[in-house]
């Protein structure tokens, strides 16, 4: 099989995904619109006490487990919202939730028999769209309580949201307590939507959708007067500065990232062919440079709220600071963790990495973040070629692991992953790869259909 890099519309085209999300906070007014906020109901006794191996957004696979947890697939789906109805980037999602058989993972669970396949809890941060995506099971029953799910949002300089989900037309509904503590019924109702069947699908999975509405505005930021990169108060670990394409926190040798902010730019643009000279890609574009670790990150996007750049190499270090230059000055430095491998694909909308796609076809998906290359590549070159990881990757559709063609960088920050989608009844799958050692934090899904 012949592997060529992308040209620039090729690298356009799988870029482009990166300046999408050109809001942090919100846009004022752009989905403003009569919303019902969503109810705060109580965090409950069983958040978990100990948490699982595996705290992705996928709860039917541990890790690398070929054995999924039992019960009825759902996915679920939905955006975190401001009360004018903008999303809300960088809000942290956390679920839990009783397995199959109604049992928490927790050390009080009322009910003993769980289901050791089962994550239990899972959590996801939103991008700039503000959505999140979870694949779990239809939650099992306990004494004293219908079926529900646990929610936690927390968002920097907030206080910790906690509300419920549950499932409209359950029998015990009439009976709870919580659920019939919510007096209004636009409230009660945006809490207990209809969990559908999904028509494609041959083994019965469940679709849900489940927006957030939070009860505030983010305050304006007019007062400040230098780029400033946003961290959530009180826990570091959240900076504003992501995987592009996982947006989890932190960021890979040589991969994209983006970062979230205020006052980085004036103005808003991706690179031109005029911006890479010499087969070099841009450290700079209209003034707007960033540094990690001390050295130059290539700029391909920016905006006042965000920056997308490609990361430099950085050998032997797992911290690193993240500065933003411009004609205003230079931010304060943020602290983030550097790894070698964070592993993350792209996704189009509702994180499908490729439009439908049939068993025995030939599935071309694309990532960053897998990490070096043999030869290695400089992470400043604008034509990589396409070359080979230097370590192992490996792919899993649902609990599958597929044979790959080819894995490598064909762009820069860019790898390219070529597999036969295995033989499955149609569905949605969870899509899953690690790279030495370190699995991917957030699963991306396949619809496969005959």
């Amino acid at each position: 099989m012949r592997i060529t890099s992308l040209s620039t519309s090729d690298r356009r085209h799988f870029l482009k995904a990166l300046s999408l999300g050109g809001l942090f906070w919100h846009s004022k007014g752009a989905f403003a619109q009569a919303l019902t906020l969503t109810p705060s109901l109580t965090l409950g006794p069983y958040y978990p006490d100990r948490m699982p191996l595996d705290l992705d957004n996928d709860l039917l696979l541990i890790n690398n487990a070929i054995t999924p947890a039992v019960g009825t697939i759902a996915w679920i789906t939905g955006r975190v919202l401001d009360q004018s109805g903008s999303p809300v980037r960088g809000a942290l999602v956390e679920i839990w939730q009783a397995d199959n058989n109604g049992a928490y993972i927790h050390s009080a669970s009322p009910i003993a028999n769980r289901d050791s396949n089962f994550q239990g809890y899972g959590k996801f941060l939103t991008g700039s769209d503000g959505k999140y995506l979870f694949r779990t099971v239809k939650p099992g029953l306990y004494p004293g309580r219908t079926r529900h799910i646990h929610y936690a949002i927390t968002i920097p300089g907030q206080a910790r949201f906690t509300s419920q989900l549950f499932v409209d037309g359950e029998a015990l509904n009439a009976s709870d307590g919580l659920l019939n503590g919510v007096r209004d019924a636009a409230q009660k109702a945006a809490i207990t939507p209809v969990w559908s069947s999904i028509a494609s699908s041959a083994i019965g999975e469940l679709a849900v959708k489940f927006d957030i509405v939070m009860g505030y505005t983010p305050s304006d930021t007019s007062a400040v007067a230098k780029p400033t990169i946003v961290y959530m108060s009180g826990n570091n670990s959240y900076t504003g500065v992501a995987s592009a394409a996982s947006n989890m926190p932190g960021v890979a040798s040589g991969s994209w990232i983006s970062i979230y902010g205020e006052k980085l730019a004036t103005t808003t643009r991706t690179w031109g062919s005029g911006d890479i000279v010499a087969g070099k890609l841009p450290q700079a574009i209209d003034g707007v440079s960033v540094k990690i670790d001390g050295k130059a990150a290539s700029v391909y996007y920016v905006s006042p709220k965000q920056l997308n750049v490609l990361a430099p190499t950085v050998a032997n270090a797992t911290s690193a600071s993240v500065t933003v230059t411009n004609a205003a000055g230079t931010s304060e430095s943020v602290s983030i963790p550097l790894a070698t491998f964070q592993p993350a694909f792209f996704t189009l909308a509702d994180e499908y990495v490729a439009e439908t796609t049939a068993p025995g076809a030939t599935l071309v998906v694309y990532g960053t973040g897998f990490g070096p290359t043999a030869p290695e590549v400089a992470s400043d070159v604008a034509d990589t070629g396409a070359v080979r990881l230097a370590n192992e990757a490996r792919i899993w559709v649902d609990t599958k692991e597929v044979s790959l063609a080819f894995a490598g960088l064909v762009s820069p920050g860019l790898y390219q992953f070529n597999f036969v989608v295995p033989e499955l009844p149609n569905g949605d799958y969870s899509l899953q790869a690690s790279v030495g050692g370190v699995r991917t934090s957030k699963i991306a899904r396949l619809r496969v259909q005959k």
